[in-house]
């Protein structure tokens, strides 16, 4: 999947709570380390969310994606990983629905999970854990028992572990290390649920949700205007997060325009999600 760029400028203190930010292909909430009055999130080491994979709209024309995953790094424009798994929800140009989950380790390309089918309705939960060098990623379809688990050494770059991520996304096709944001499929409603993180720092290992004071969060919204290619007629890419519950743990992200944030993080720099996958 494909990484945002940074936030702020270098040097440019933290709030607990980031104003809200949009994004050309993410929508969601996202976590970081930084400056901040406890400072004892250092790294993150696990991240975690449940969602139920929703029911796409297609129509023949164009085709359509949609990413909903969970992961660690990719956050800031000068990352050079991140690592994710989730599920998708695509559309043929013929208005055929294709449901799957996947993985990646950016800046490697994605992988699709051929042994564990993905229907709508079905209840997932995904998980990213890192240790050192070596990242591993769960993916769980509650509905039909069936488990992923992948684990990978990653040498050169490192694993990213400097935000904490619970998104939906409109994949890209990527060239080379240029990226274009495909249009975004209606996937209607989709709600994060049971969505944790584990930091550690000065204060030892800590595990909380999305808004606990041990880091900083901040809502991402996607409007994108889609470039015409083979890909994407001219047809725009939205979709709006609601707010946290009083929980801190679950959220709703909702196909179709919202009220823009404040200009924020605006492109990809990884690869193209699942989209090509093998």
């Amino acid at each position: 999947m494909a990484a945002l760029c940074s936030i702020a400028a270098a040097g440019a203190a933290y709030a607990s709570e980031l104003p809200s930010q949009t994004s050309t292909n993410w929508a969601g909430y996202a976590a970081i380390t930084g400056s901040s009055t406890r400072e004892y999130a250092k790294r993150f080491t696990h991240v975690s969310g449940s969602w139920v994979e929703p029911t796409a709209t297609c129509t023949a024309g164009a085709p359509t994606f949609s990413a909903f995953w969970v992961g660690l790094g990719g956050y800031k424009q000068t990352s050079r990983a991140l690592e994710q798994v989730g599920s998708e929800a695509d559309c043929s140009a013929s208005g055929q629905v294709s449901y799957y989950a996947w993985y990646e380790y950016v800046p490697a390309g994605p992988n699709t999970i051929n042994k564990l089918a993905v229907r709508a309705g079905d209840e997932i939960t995904a998980s990213v854990a890192v240790r050192g060098d070596r990242a591993k990623v769960t993916l769980t379809d509650v509905t039909t028992g069936a488990t992923f688990k992948h684990t990978k050494k990653m040498r050169s770059p490192k694993p990213d572990v400097s935000a904490a991520e619970w998104i939906a996304e409109a994949p890209s096709a990527c060239n080379n290390d240029r990226c274009t944001p495909l249009t975004l499929t209606n996937f209607g409603s989709l709600t994060f649920t049971s969505a944790t993180a584990t930091s550690v720092g000065l204060d030892g290992r800590h595990t909380g949700v999305i808004d606990d004071a041990a880091w900083i969060y901040g809502a991402i919204e996607l409007q994108s205007t889609n470039s015409r290619s083979r890909f994407n007629q001219n047809e725009p890419s939205q979709a709006t997060t609601g707010t946290l519950a009083a929980t801190g743990d679950s959220f709703s992200v909702t196909y179709g325009g919202g009220a823009a944030g404040a200009t924020g993080p605006s492109g990809p720099s990884g690869s193209s999600g699942a989209t090509g996958a093998t």
